[in-house]
């Protein structure tokens, strides 16, 4: 069973200290967005980053660096599936935001869920149709990486 809990995942690389990211479009909406999904009962955010990471990107993301990162925010939860009284009395799904690196050597076999794929770099991401959560996210990463000097402006 799903809970009321939402995972957003930034996959990533960083190449010759250039922060690159994956955003995938949507095959239903014509919008872009880092992956994203529900969270399973007695399942961690962690757990439920690394799952959707491997449905989405089909790659193998257990090992894989995953960085939680502060940003978070609420979805109206008409925008999911969620039967039964359990959650009848909410009003939003809260969304829980990470990072995953990935290796150069990973090759990505998108779900049914995305059409196509971009890497991009932060600069990009203005051109592209997103939600609001999916930028903010996007700036922390970068922010960070920039702080701990893995990443040149």
């Amino acid at each position: 069973m799903r809970t009321a809990k939402q995972v957003l995942v930034i996959p990533y690389v960083i190449r010759d200290a250039v922060l690159q990211m994956v955003m995938l479009k949507r095959a239903d909406l014509d919008i872009w967005q880092w992956v994203a999904g529900g969270v399973d009962e007695n399942e961690s955010l962690d757990e439920a980053a690394r799952r959707e990471c491997s449905e989405e990107l089909g790659i193998a993301c257990r090992d894989n660096p995953l960085l939680p990162l502060e940003s978070h925010c609420t979805i109206p939860k008409c925008h999911f599936d969620l039967p039964g009284t359990t959650y009848k009395h909410l009003y939003t799904v809260t969304e829980y935001a990470f990072a995953i690196e990935l290796k150069v050597s990973d090759k990505i076999a998108l779900s049914e869920e995305h059409s196509e794929y971009l890497l991009i770099t932060y600069p990009r991401l203005t051109d592209l149709k997103t939600w609001d959560s999916n930028r903010t996210a996007a700036w922390e990463l970068r922010q960070r990486l920039l702080d701990n000097h893995l990443i040149v402006a």
